[in-house]
């Protein structure tokens, strides 16, 4: 029963931010996993999807504000603008957990929100 101490619409927001990025980027059929664990002191919420994963020199960058990489999406035409993983980061980081974000080995990528677990 992980518990954490997070407005629920925050928390609501950040998973839904992670959920519209993994489908967004997921091919036709994709998948994308959710999953909950604990850790130590920690809650970890994963969410992984089944698309290109990330280019290395961009995986410091997505969090940035403003920072969209979408192949094939033209410039300022789309519906990303670069906000949703840098909303996810600042929500994150004001109840004291982080956000990563990592290529998975059989493809696609996995973000790892990790929040102190309620007591």
């Amino acid at each position: 029963d992980p518990r954490v101490r997070v407005a629920r619409d925050r928390l609501a927001q950040v998973i839904e931010n992670l959920i519209d990025n993994a489908v967004s980027f997921s091919p036709p059929g994709g998948v994308v996993d959710v999953a909950v664990t604990q850790e130590d002191s920690w809650v970890v919420v994963t969410v992984s999807d089944t698309g290109p994963g990330i280019p290395g020199e961009h995986l410091e960058r997505i969090f940035d504000r403003f920072f969209s990489y979408r192949p094939g999406e033209p410039r300022g035409l789309g519906r990303h603008v670069g906000l949703g993983l840098s909303i996810v980061k600042t929500i994150v980081d004001g109840y004291g957990g982080t956000v990563s974000a990592v290529n998975r080995a059989e493809g696609g990528a996995r973000f790892a929100v990790r929040l102190p677990r309620s007591k």
